[in-house]
C-alpha cells in the first residue's frame, strides 16, 4: 500500500513546486501583462491569483470552503 503522508520532495534549490503546469495561450498573456504591473515572477502572480480566487470563494460561500 501506498503511504498517505509520503509527497514527493520539493527541490532544494528553489523551494518552488510550481513547474509543468500547461496553460492556454492567452493566460500566458494574462500572466505577462500582470508580471509587468507587479513586477514579480509568474509564480507570485500565480500564487496571488489563487489566493484571490479562494478569498472570493470563501466571501461568497462559506460553507464552501471548508471543504
Amino acid at each position: 500500500m501506498k503511504d498517505k503522508n509520503s509527497k514527493k520532495q520539493v527541490s532544494k534549490r528553489s523551494g518552488k513546486n510550481t513547474r509543468g503546469y500547461r496553460l492556454k495561450p492567452e493566460t500566458h498573456k494574462m500572466i505577462v501583462k500582470i508580471q509587468n504591473l507587479l513586477g514579480s515572477d509568474q509564480d507570485e502572480v500565480i500564487a496571488a491569483a489563487c489566493t484571490m480566487l479562494f478569498n472570493d470563494l470563501k466571501s461568497s460561500n462559506p460553507e464552501r470552503a471548508k471543504k
